[in-house]
C-alpha cells in the first residue's frame, strides 16, 4: 500500500522527547516497514500549531489526496494531525470521499473496527454541536445585518447589484423585471410562457442560467422590487421579518399588489394523485437533456366516438430548453416489455440462478464464521501494535507477525469474497429475474394501477427518446433502465 506520512511539531514541542521531527520520521518509517507499506511522500509542518488547517504541508497533502497519489495517511499520534474536533471530522470525511485511509502508529484508530466507529460517532456528535453553536452565532449576526437594511445573502436578486453591504439598481436587469411584470399583467401569458419568452430573447437569470417557471414566480412575488427586503422567508420561517425602504423600488407598489391578486386568482392546485393513469410517472427521464418527463392526457372525438390517449413530455420543453417530442404511453409500454425480454435473455447469471438451489442458511453460516476469524485476527494486530508502540516488541518481530497475518487475512478474504459474491449476486438476480418474468407473463392482464405499482417497486429510472416522427412503437427508444 502506498502511504504518506504527516509530521507536525509546534514551537513549544520542539524539545520534547518523541515529538521531534527526526524521532517521528524514524518511528513512522519503522512502522511502515513492519506493515510492508511504501512511503511515497512525507509532509512536515515545522513550528505550526494544530489549532486550524492553515498549514503549508497539510494543504499540499489535501491537494495530493485529490490527485490519488497515495492510499493512506500515517501519523505518529492523532494530535499531530489536528487538535480541533471540527477539523478532524472534516478531514476524515475528505479522506473517505477520496478512498484514502487514516492510521495512527501509536494509537488504535481504525474506522473499520468497532472502536474506530465508536470514536467517529463521538467525533460526529461533538462536531455537530460545534457547528450548531457556530451556526447560531452566524445566524444572529446575519439577522442583525438584515434588520439594519443590509443585504445578508451572497447573490443579489435580478435587477440589483451589491454595493458593499447594500443593493443598487442594475438598470439593464431592472428593465427585464419590468417586462416580466408588464407581460404578466396583460393576462395573456402564464409564468411558464413568460419563462419561454425570456429564454427566446436570450435573457438569463442572475445566476446565468435559463429562466424557469420557479424563477419567474420568484420575481413576481419578491417584495424587494417595491423596496421591501424579506428575510428568512425560505428557511427559519419562524424568524421571518421584512425591512421596508432598503432600496429604491423598481415596480410601483400598486402594480406589484395587482400582480399578487392575479396570481392568487389563477392558482389552482393539481395534486398528483395515486390514481393517475400514467404508468411510468416518477421514473421517466428525458434522454436528450436528463429532465423529468411528466404525464399528460388528451382526448379527441371521431365519428361520435371519444378517444383518450396518455403520453409523456419533457418538463424542460415547457421553457424552451429541450426539443424532445411527446412519447405515447402505449408505444412506451411495448418498448419496455421488449427491453425486459432482452435483459432476461442476456442475463445468464439471473437465468442460472432461477434454476439453481441456493442454501441461504449455509452461506450465512460460512460468512459469519469467516467474519469472526477476521475479527480475532484484527484483535491480535492491535495487541502487537500496542506492544511495538511501548517498545515491548522489536521491529523485526512486528514485521514477521504482520506478514503471517497478512497471508491468513488474504486467504480468508478470498473465501469470503467468493461466498458473498455467489450469495448476494445470485440472490438479487433471482428476485429481480422472477419479478421480470412474472411481469412479462402477466403485463397485459394487469390493471393500470397494478402496472404502475409494479414499475415503482422494481424500476429506479428509465431514460427514453423519440428518434422518428412516425407513429410507430419503433420510434420510441429506451436508452437505459436502472433497477432498484
Amino acid at each position: 500500500m502506498k502511504i504518506a506520512i504527516y509530521i507536525r511539531v509546534s514551537t513549544e514541542e520542539q524539545a520534547q522527547e518523541g515529538y521531534s521531527i527526526k524521532a517521528q520520521i524514524s518511528r513512522l518509517e519503522a512502522y511502515a516497514l513492519s506493515q510492508g507499506w511504501i512511503i511515497v511522500k512525507t509532509y512536515i509542518d515545522d513550528g505550526q500549531s494544530a489549532k486550524d488547517m492553515k498549514r503549508t504541508d497539510l494543504q499540499k497533502m489535501m491537494k495530493d489526496i485529490e490527485k490519488g497519489i497515495f492510499d493512506c495517511v500515517l501519523v505518529y499520534r492523532l494530535d499531530r494531525l489536528t487538535r480541533s474536533v471540527l477539523d478532524l471530522y472534516t478531514m476524515l470525511n475528505f479522506f473517505e470521499e477520496h478512498g484514502v485511509k487514516f492510521k495512527s502508529a501509536t494509537e488504535v484508530y481504525d474506522t473499520t473496527t468497532a472502536m474506530g466507529r465508536l470514536f467517529i460517532t463521538l467525533v460526529a456528535a461533538l462536531a455537530q454541536w460545534e457547528r450548531e453553536n457556530m451556526g447560531e452565532r452566524i445566524r444572529m449576526g446575519l439577522n442583525q445585518k438584515a434588520k439594519e437594511g443590509k443585504w445578508a445573502i451572497n447573490v443579489p436578486p435580478v435587477g440589483f447589484d451589491r454595493d458593499g453591504d447594500f443593493l443598487k439598481i442594475n438598470e439593464k436587469e431592472a428593465n427585464i423585471v419590468r417586462e416580466i411584470f408588464n407581460t404578466y399583467l396583460t393576462g395573456l401569458y402564464g409564468m411558464t410562457k413568460i419563462a419561454k419568452m425570456m429564454n427566446h430573447k436570450g435573457y438569463r437569470s442572475k445566476a446565468g442560467v435559463s429562466w424557469k417557471t420557479a424563477t419567474i414566480h420568484y420575481v413576481l412575488t419578491n417584495k424587494i422590487y417595491i423596496g421591501t427586503m424579506r428575510y428568512n422567508y425560505r428557511v427559519n420561517k419562524d424568524q421571518y421579518f421584512e425591512v421596508e425602504n432598503v432600496v429604491e423600488a423598481i415596480i410601483p407598489s400598486e402594480k406589484f399588489y395587482e400582480v399578487q391578486e392575479m396570481i392568487k386568482s389563477r392558482s389552482v392546485k393539481h395534486p398528483r394523485r395515486a390514481t393517475s393513469p400514467h404508468i411510468f410517472t416518477g421514473v421517466l427521464k428525458c434522454a436528450r437533456c436528463g429532465g423529468v418527463m411528466n404525464g399528460k392526457t388528451s382526448s379527441m372525438t371521431r365519428k361520435d366516438k371519444k378517444y383518450i390517449s396518455h403520453h409523456y413530455y419533457c418538463n424542460n420543453k415547457r421553457v424552451g430548453t429541450c426539443d424532445a417530442p411527446n412519447i405515447a404511453q402505449n408505444y412506451l409500454e411495448i418498448q419496455f416489455m421488449k427491453a425486459i425480454s432482452v435483459w432476461t435473455f442476456n442475463n445468464k447469471v439471473a437465468n442460472k440462478a432461477i434454476s439453481s438451489v441456493l442454501n441461504d442458511d449455509e452461506s450465512k453460516n460460512k460468512i459469519n464464521k469467516i467474519t469472526k476469524e477476521l475479527g480475532k485476527l484484527e484483535e491480535r494486530r492491535v495487541k502487537w501494535q500496542y506492544a511495538w508502540a511501548n517498545n515491548m516488541m522489536s521491529d523485526t518481530d512486528l514485521i514477521k507477525r504482520n506478514k503471517e497475518e497478512d497471508e491468513k487475512e488474504k486467504e480468508l478474504q478470498d473465501k469470503l469474497s467468493k461466498i458473498k459474491n455467489h450469495f448476494e449476486v445470485n440472490h438479487k438476480n433471482i428476485e429481480l429475474a422472477k419479478s421480470l418474468k412474472n411481469l412479462q407473463e402477466n403485463w397485459n392482464e394487469l390493471e393500470t394501477q397494478e402496472k404502475k405499482k409494479f414499475i415503482q417497486l422494481i424500476v429506479k429510472e428509465i431514460r427514453v427518446n423519440k428518434t422518428e416522427q412516425r407513429l410507430t412503437p419503433n420510434s420510441v427508444v429506451i436508452e437505459s433502465i436502472k433497477f432498484l
